[in-house]
């Protein structure tokens, strides 16, 4: 076996494992996905047919299986622009491969040129991997999350060069038929390259489509499915994290309990999907006064959390006295038609003392929460650092002025 038929069957065999995995990866729902799996299956499919040459037809081992690279490039990059969120351009993908495959048989039936024929796939492989590489850096999602997408971005443009380099060797005529020579040189150096290509793309498709899917499980664990802020589990670790932050020096950290007044009267009257519109509307009430640095959670039920890292207790009451007017001057309407149903809140707010855990915190705080709602409701109430006792406790409209 010649060192370019085993360098075939050797990628091939990898391209067929690259294909077991994408194809298992093809019910997660996400897109360019079916796309990544047909690419794989061209190229599993036209690497036997290039190892075949001089023993099978050269309209397969030449025609059919520069055309199912090429297209199967195409697929890949469809796949990215879909997983990237738009929408491939099939029409001009079809009239770059067809070009190129009158290019491989007017220069293999009519000339006969192989250089040519090298010249005109390695142009549209290098336009292709160009832009492979090109929509995964721009289109890339930021922060460390885009990490994925800028490997197989750089996989892309490194096959890009390689293509570029061997179009213009062939083009000028300084590499010929690979299956011709005694001594491979440069040739055996493009072929292993063209021939990784879709395996090393493959790869880091699979990490970009991992890479989603944790984080898509992140934001399930991490969001409250009903009212899109913090789960009472991510509100909890922020809490964890903040108050270690605190205990090293950092500023003072307060937290607001917030519960909706009546609730259970809302659902009563109007229904549980008014009930669940009243907490989706609150939580988006609360969720635009805070500050990026702050946090806040559904702890259950009406209940909510807001955890205010950097923040003293008169900063605190002020924002809270917001959150109150605000959820006070609120009106919910229920369906296109339905019922106005209008709310209140009552809120508990504590500040952290030194050595206390986010329990005592919450403790504190819900027990100025509480405290609200034996005064009446629809107020905020502090807790009061100055005198001993969970119970003691201050009423907003004492503390701020008129």
């Amino acid at each position: 076996m010649s060192v370019p038929t085993a360098l075939l069957v050797i990628t091939a065999a990898l391209s067929a494992m690259m294909l077991a995995i994408v194809w298992s990866l093809r019910r997660c729902g996400l897109p360019g996905v079916p796309d990544w799996c047909n690419a794989n299956l061209a190229v599993t499919m036209a690497l036997p047919l290039f190892a075949l040459r001089g023993q099978i037809s050269d309209m397969l081992s030449v025609v059919a299986a520069n055309a199912a690279l090429a297209w199967a490039l195409a697929m890949f990059y469809a796949g990215c622009v879909r997983f990237c969120g738009g929408q491939p351009r099939w029409g001009r993908l079809a009239v770059g491969a067809l070009a190129t495959m009158a290019v491989v048989v007017t220069w293999r039936y009519v000339y006969d040129v192989f250089t040519t024929r090298v010249a005109a796939v390695s142009a549209f492989n290098t336009v292709l991997c160009v832009l492979t590489g090109i929509t995964l850096i721009r289109k890339r999602p930021r922060g460390r999350a885009g990490s994925y997408h800028l490997t197989t971005a750089a996989f892309a443009l490194f096959f890009a060069t390689g293509h570029a380099a061997r179009g213009l060797l062939s083009a000028f005529s300084l590499m010929g038929d690979p299956y011709s020579l005694q001594s491979l040189g440069l040739n055996a150096l493009f072929l292993t390259l063209g021939a990784l290509v879709m395996p090393a793309l493959s790869m880091g498709a699979v990490l970009m489509i991992h890479d989603t899917m944790v984080r898509r499980l992140e934001d399930i664990a991490n969001t409250d499915g009903l009212t899109g802020v913090m789960s009472r589990k991510a509100w909890e670790d922020m809490g964890g994290r903040e108050i270690a932050r605190a205990a090293h020096g950092h500023p003072p950290l307060a937290l607001v309990i917030v519960d909706i007044d009546r609730f259970k009267a809302v659902n009563d009257t109007y229904g549980h999907a008014a009930g669940d519109a009243v907490l989706k509307g609150f939580a988006g009430l609360a969720a635009a006064q805070i500050r990026a640095t702050d946090g806040v959670g559904r702890l259950g039920g009406e209940e909510f959390a807001v955890l205010l890292p950097a923040t003293r207790m008169a900063d605190a009451l002020r924002l809270a006295e917001r959150i109150r007017t605000g959820a006070e001057q609120h009106c919910v309407q229920i369906g296109d038609h339905g019922a106005a149903v209008r709310y209140t809140i009552s809120g508990g707010i504590a500040c952290l003392r030194p050595g206390e855990s986010l329990a005592q915190l919450s403790a504190r705080a819900d027990a100025a929460l509480y405290r609200a709602k034996l005064e009446g409701r629809n107020r905020i109430v502090a807790h009061d650092d100055r005198q001993p006792g969970a119970g003691t406790s201050t009423p907003v409209r004492e503390a701020l002025p008129a």
